[in-house]
């Protein structure tokens, strides 16, 4: 229902899409029986993946009205290896619908999917949908990446030794 100044209803109401979109993203994750930690605004959790752990960041950017989805392919390559990961990301971004990698300057590999919450908030089973749909993007792929390194190049995370 729009206002007489084209505002939506939760708009009219002050209502807020983003502690809402929350709610419904902690129920997702609660349907999946994953253990997260929640710090402020951010929800943060991991998983085994089938090659490698997984973590995951779920963060609202209430500027933009949107969730952001974020997975850590855990491990790091070093700066000289880079040249040989960002073609092979583009090409693989290439083949993903709903998402895409990229790589931080401090060589992290990064998926991330973006929900609008402009006009409306996710339900808890679109949320379920593109949590399981980052898991598992990133678990297809995160052997492949890992095997493009050079075995000399690639940095041991302690936490995973």
């Amino acid at each position: 229902m729009i206002g007489d100044k084209g505002r939506s209803v939760i708009q009219m109401f002050d209502l807020n899409y983003k502690d809402s979109v929350m709610r419904n993203a902690r129920k997702a994750l609660d349907s999946r029986g994953l253990v997260y930690e929640t710090t402020g605004d951010k929800i943060t959790l991991g998983v085994k993946g089938d090659d490698f752990p997984i973590g995951m960041a779920i963060v609202p950017n209430e500027e933009c009205k949107t969730l952001n989805i974020y997975c850590v392919v855990m491990f790091e390559i070093p700066e000289h290896a880079r040249s040989k990961l960002i073609p092979e990301l583009n090409s693989l971004n290439n083949t993903i619908n709903n998402g895409g990698y990229f790589m931080t300057e401090d060589s992290r590999i990064i998926f991330k999917i973006v929900q609008s919450y402009n006009d409306c908030i996710p339900s808890v089973k679109t949320l379920d949908d593109l949590i399981g749909w980052a898991f598992s993007t990133v678990d297809a792929h995160d052997g492949k990446l890992k095997e493009l390194i050079p075995e000399d190049a690639v940095r041991k995370d302690v936490m995973f030794q």
